[in-house]
């Protein structure tokens, strides 16, 4: 049966009954890591932790060390999704292409992330178009028992890392109680990063500093029920956008002589209720309570990137996003081999924006026109339904719909920081999705899925204006949501030796939205002064393989195991817009634009089932990318990417680590990352991976 009626099993985490995985659902689309996962990796930032532990599958995209978006099947930023506890990250503000918001989670309170790959519309709505990335927290429940194996007893633990790239820090210090009827747990954290050593030399722009705290309590008034509530709050100070300050391929200076997020917050309270006692309607529901708020403020000076003359005027913006939500869910099983689960969401949000102009040699200040239009709201609902059938004679089914709802409003832009007339509109999108598995022989399964997927234009599309690099882009209320369509083909093959996954997909993306050229200010096919609008601007068609492969290298026993995997994405872009220049569309059939290169890993693990030594673990792995020279127009015009292509990279890493004598829950780990020191750059970043870099951490549970 899917569901049983015992009491659930007490946990250190309570996830949601959608983010449960189906049976149908691969391996190669869904890659689960738990905190020790992503520990071990030894990576500075969560997005580095991420990419590292889910393999090649996940790339990773950096503009700043202060960031880092997760790239999935071909597509980046605010066509990804990222969920924490249950409640969407992704807001209104959230920027087309790379963003920070993942780096704005503090690694030390994660419990465990799901890698989506691909669509994942159907049960999270706009956004998981490429896919998502699913994070759970930390809690102590009622009841659990804490490192040393104490029921009820009082943890206290302090974690430490400390890199040589740039020599700099994280620290953590927890604490966690619990009895039968309550638990809890808190964190505080602070970093302190200095600038990045790539094997080219020190990497201008590169250091900030991050303080971040979170705590959970947790309410269990019978074996049934629990009631959870959980903070976190995490700021980055002075971020400086390394790409905007350092100089760019095709640049004699920099563009920005000062760009730098003075402050990065992410927050946000969740109040939980979980009922697990069987009823009529359901024999699960999650219901949740929650507001969250996200707040930037930059400080901006731009300069000629020809004479190196910095503006006399120095602007300082913001932004700041606070949404309040519900959602609820609900699972019955109906049979035996029949299982429904259905929910509802419901977000609105209220972005203030502002702008501050300095003239610099007198330090007067004047109002400027903010980023966002005054009065800017965003509002999202969506009903959704998922079912699941095991009687189909071996084959598993599940099908999923969902409709949803966009809603915005805002006051039309004036020359100053009020609104002219009220400008709103609505988005709404119904979407499906379809699974197929079948065992085919003993451990052989093979998984067909055809999912549609949906963006909805984001306040950041319908009501902002901003300088890019190839110009100015302006806002455009009259934009269609994007609308994907997924295939996918998967075998797993699994038995006590062998682990192997091979998934082939392709992904149809139509109203894309992007910028249309309005007015070229300059020499033609020169970017820097012309004018842009966003705008539906055509499809693209994007399609890969992706294959993981481990193997016990002297049979099921073995401490050694054997692990590969290949990671290939190919794209295109069919974008008709028409530059008044040339009389041409320069964005049909060419390349899509960031498109990770053919990546593939193989790496050597040690892990015995019965230890006997200091060293508990260990992995040696070697990973390597090939050129990426397919480059789209826009490609070619960004400073971040080399207009030639950027060249294959290979580097080599070696994680090992293991207990700190015989106190419970205390460890060590030691890592020697890049060990070739090779140069080298992830495909569309604003900086140089880091060189040669030891890392050293420690975690102690008193």
């Amino acid at each position: 049966m899917f569901l049983q009626d015992t009491p659930p099993v007490t946990e250190s985490y309570i996830t949601a009954p959608r983010a449960e995985q189906t049976v149908p659902r691969s391996a190669a689309s869904t890659t689960v890591l738990s905190a020790e996962d992503l520990r071990r990796t030894g990576e500075r930032t969560l997005p580095r932790m991420i990419a590292k532990a889910a393999g090649v599958g996940t790339f990773l995209q950096e503009t700043n060390a202060g960031g880092g978006a997760p790239i999935l099947r071909g597509l980046i930023g605010e066509r990804v999704l990222i969920v924490v506890d249950g409640v969407r990250l992704n807001d209104g503000t959230t920027r087309t292409g790379p963003n920070q918001s993942l780096n704005t989670i503090d690694p030390a309170i994660v419990e465990r992330v799901e890698v989506v790959r691909g669509p994942a519309s159907v049960l999270y709505g706009s956004d998981a178009v490429g896919g998502a990335v699913l994070i759970w927290t930390k809690r102590r429940a009622p009841g659990s028992a804490d490192a040393k194996d104490r029921p009820e007893g009082l943890e206290v633990g302090t974690s430490q890392v400390f890199q040589t790239a740039n020599m700099g820090w994280r620290g953590s210090v927890h604490a966690s109680g619990a009895n039968a009827e309550y638990g809890w747990y808190a964190n505080i954290t602070g970093e302190n990063w200095n600038e990045l050593e790539s094997g080219d030399g020190e990497i201008e722009n590169t250091g900030y500093t991050s303080d971040a705290q979170f705590g959970t309590w947790m309410r269990r008034p019978d074996p049934y029920r629990t009631l959870t509530l959980t903070a976190r709050r995490k700021v980055d100070h002075d971020v400086p956008r390394t790409d905007r300050m350092n100089v760019g391929f095709g640049q004699t200076f920099p563009s920005s002589a000062e760009f730098i997020f003075t402050k990065q917050h992410s927050s946000a309270a969740v109040l939980e209720w979980n009922d697990t006692s069987p009823g009529l309607l359901s024999d699960r529901m999650q219901m949740r309570w929650y507001a969250r708020r996200y707040a930037e403020d930059r400080q901006l000076r731009n300069q000629n990137t020809t004479t190196g003359t910095p503006s006399g005027t120095r602007s300082f913006e913001s932004e700041d996003t606070l949404g309040l939500g519900m959602s609820a869910e609900w699972k019955k099983a109906l049979a035996e081999d029949h299982l429904l689960t259905w929910g509802v969401d419901l977000e609105t949000e209220a972005i203030k924006s502002d702008r501050v102009n300095q003239a610099v040699a007198t330090g007067v200040e004047t109002a400027g026109v903010p980023p966002f239009a005054p009065n800017s709201t965003y509002m999202t609902a969506g009903l959704f339904a998922m079912d699941e059938w095991r009687a189909f004679d071996a084959l598993d089914v599940v099908a999923g719909v969902r409709w949803s709802y966009v809603g915005f409003g805002f006051d039309e832009f004036t020359a100053g920081p009020a609104g002219g007339d009220p400008v709103s509109g609505n988005f709404d999108d119904l979407t499906a999705s379809l699974q197929v598995g079948r065992e085919v022989a003993q451990g052989l399964r093979v998984t067909a899925m055809v999912a549609q997927g949906f963006r909805a234009p984001h306040m950041d599309d319908l009501a902002k204006n901003s300088t890019t690099f190839g110009g100015q882009t302006i806002a455009n209320p009259d934009l269609e949501s994007e609308q994907s369509l997924t295939g996918e083909l998967s075998v797993d093959w699994n038995n006590p030796v062998w682990k192997t996954s091979v998934a082939v997909w392709h992904t149809g993306l139509s109203d894309a939205i992007g910028a249309r050229l309005v007015n070229d200010g300059g020499t033609p096919g020169v970017g820097g002064d012309d004018t842009y609008q966003r705008d539906n601007v055509g499809r693209a068609s994007l399609y890969g393989f992706e294959v993981q492969a481990s193997r016990k290298l002297s049979g099921p026993e073995s401490d050694w195991s054997l692990g590969a995997g290949v990671a290939w994405t190919e794209g295109k872009q069919y974008d008709e817009t028409i530059n008044p220049a040339t009389g041409t569309a320069p964005g049909y059939d060419v390349p899509f634009r960031r498109v990770p290169p053919l990546v593939g890993e193989l790496s050597l693990e040690y892990e015995p089932s019965k230890p006997d030594t200091v060293v508990h673990w260990g992995e040696l792995s070697f990973v390597a990318a090939d050129d990426q020279d397919k480059l789209s127009p826009e490609d070619k015009l960004d400073p971040r990417i080399d207009p030639n292509g950027t060249p294959g990279w290979a580097r080599l890493d070696l994680d090992v680590g293991g207990p700190l004598g015989n106190n419970a829950g205390s460890r060590w780990s030691v890592g020697l990352h890049n060990i070739l020191d090779r140069a080298y750059r992830m495909h569309g970043s604003g900086l140089d991976a880091p060189g040669i870099n030891a890392v050293f951490g420690v975690e102690w549970v008193f």
